[in-house]
């Protein structure tokens, strides 16, 4: 799996308006006083969300939340500090395939990135700047999930394609025309 082609094709497959920008950067990074200091309430709260909820709770082994919580402190800086360039967003993509050897299914990682949206909502409610800086988390958020899930499908496709020992443009096919038997769609003609 070439985790830059993942990425990219799956910014690509994104109406421009609703991907990340570089605007977008600089108006996080602008406000990285006041970002980067609520890092510690937002990690704590983001992982105690995640060990309330026992689907969630599960994914992770016993003794390794303080390690998580350090990983997603620092994608929070580099968030905030960049760069966000071809390698960072291929290592979006390589979250994909993790997620899927840990269980964590997209409507969990979906969640969490609304979570990351309403956390910069309320925390950025009445600033000057608010709406500018809930936009460009709204367009991360997406962008991340546009990544990651398309990584964790590409992943899904490459280890079925393994076990079943079929080349990936047969697999494909066939689960287009097994979807197409499942849910017929009418003609809108």
């Amino acid at each position: 799996m070439d985790f830059h082609e993942v990425a990219q094709k799956a910014i690509n497959d994104m109406p421009p308006s609703t991907r990340f920008r570089p605007e977008d950067a600089e108006i996080i990074k602008a406000h990285a006083n006041l970002i980067l200091p609520l890092a510690g309430e937002f990690v704590t709260g983001f992982y105690d969300t995640l060990f309330a909820h026992e689907p969630t709770r599960a994914v992770f082994e016993e003794g390794e939340r303080a390690e998580r919580e350090k990983t997603l402190g620092e994608f929070l800086a580099h968030v905030v500090n960049g760069p966000h360039d071809d390698k960072f967003f291929a290592w979006l993509a390589f979250v994909g395939p993790v997620h899927v050897v840990r269980q964590v299914s997209n409507p969990m990682m979906l969640a969490m990135l609304d979570y990351l949206v309403l956390f910069v909502m309320k925390k950025f409610s009445g600033h000057e700047n608010a709406e500018k800086i809930t936009e460009a988390f709204i367009r991360l958020a997406a962008t991340l999930g546009a990544i990651i899930s398309y990584g964790y499908e590409v992943a899904w496709q490459e280890a079925l394609q393994n076990v079943v020992g079929m080349p990936p443009a047969l697999v494909q096919r066939m689960v287009h025309e097994e979807a197409q038997q499942m849910f017929p769609l009418r003609s809108h003609g």
